[in-house]
């Protein structure tokens, strides 16, 4: 394999300037930096990153542990990821948990999830990573990070149950207000709600954004227009005949699958989502833009959490004075069909 005193010595200009050219830095002629990266490629040069971490105690590489890559959130939280790290120069490797596919929705085994963790943990260690980002399926509150290991992490889509751990997340509760105002907007008093689970943070804080913008807009809330279900089709398709029975003229469903559901329901019972009632969903899932009608939703938003988590952690990684702090970033309504947007894609 090619050296950079190779190189060097084909270009005819110092080691020190082929450094600077290979690691990206300023201060060579466009056309000198031109000719060494051609010389390099040419040569077949690949960085020993073992030799610079050795020299500089610093991998130039970041640990990506996501629960699962296959749920819906991750690839784009992990993508945002992915350009935070290529805009600062720095690698990444990527773990995955598989835990949505190892345990479903149900209850995780804490002993057997815990081991995994630590495994992956220790394994990321093991090749010298700088920082890690842990990826959560979901919002939720997971175990310790830092008893792992003395280095740097930070969680996106998720919370640490260590005070010293940053976190990334959007506001479930101002966008569930937001979606439940364009339904309000519409003139109607008359709202539904399907929710997820109980037991999950997404749910309860939609529950709140929802009864937040009734109370701002003077609605009184109604109980018996709210039915608790899961994050199923299913449960669109079970909850709409008794919903649109007891007076709802307009849904907001938890995310876009039980949207998805209800819009299953109305279309075989001849009700005109859009016109006779109207619907609003949340996620912007790719089914939202294929459904009929197109479905209104609520757009996470993905890649600013994997690309602020990213830069949260190049951050403290480089020194810079860093003040703990759990950040939220907003969401995108996205109106379609679904609430009388003819228009609207």
């Amino acid at each position: 394999m090619a050296t950079i005193r190779e190189i060097s010595e084909q270009a005819g200009v110092s080691i020190a300037t082929v450094s600077k050219v290979l690691n990206g830095k300023p201060g060579v002629k466009q056309e000198t930096a031109e000719e060494i990266l051609s010389i390099a490629d040419s040569l077949n040069y690949r960085p020993n990153l073992n030799a610079r971490f050795l020299k500089s105690g610093r991998s130039q590489t970041l640990g990506i542990i996501t629960e699962d890559l296959t749920v819906f959130n991750s690839p784009e939280i992990v993508d945002g990821i992915a350009v935070a790290c290529e805009k600062r120069n720095y690698h990444y490797i990527l773990g995955n948990l598989r835990y949505d596919k190892r345990y479903g929705n149900g209850p995780r085994k804490e002993k057997e999830s815990t081991q995994l963790l630590r495994t992956t943990v220790n394994d990321m260690l093991s090749k010298q990573v700088d920082g890690i980002i842990y990826v959560g399926c979901h919002s939720h509150v997971v175990i310790s990070l830092t008893d792992h290991a003395d280095i740097p992490f930070v969680c996106a889509y998720c919370t640490s149950s260590d005070p010293n751990v940053p976190s990334v997340l959007y506001d479930d509760r101002v966008a569930a207000c937001e979606a439940t105002k364009v339904l309000i907007q519409k003139g109607i008093r008359e709202i539904g709600m399907i929710t997820g689970p109980l037991n999950s943070i997404h749910s309860i804080n939609r529950m709140y954004g929802f009864q937040d913008a009734l109370f701002q807009s003077g609605i009184p809330y109604n109980p018996g227009l709210s039915f608790h279900g899961d994050w199923s089709r299913e449960c669109g398709y079970l909850f709409s005949e008794p919903l649109i029975s007891a007076g709802a003229k307009a849904i907001f469903a938890h995310n876009d699958l039980i949207a998805t559901g209800v819009i299953d329901w109305c279309n075989q019972n001849n009700i005109i989502i859009g016109k006779d009632i109207y619907l609003i969903g949340f996620d912007n899932r790719e089914i939202s833009t294929v459904s009929r009608p197109t479905l209104s939703t609520v757009a996470l938003p993905l890649f600013d959490i994997g690309f602020t988590a990213g830069n949260m952690l190049l951050n403290i990684l480089s020194d810079k004075e860093f003040i703990k702090q759990d950040v939220l970033l907003n969401c995108t309504i996205i109106e379609r069909e679904s609430t009388g947007c003819t228009s609207c894609q």
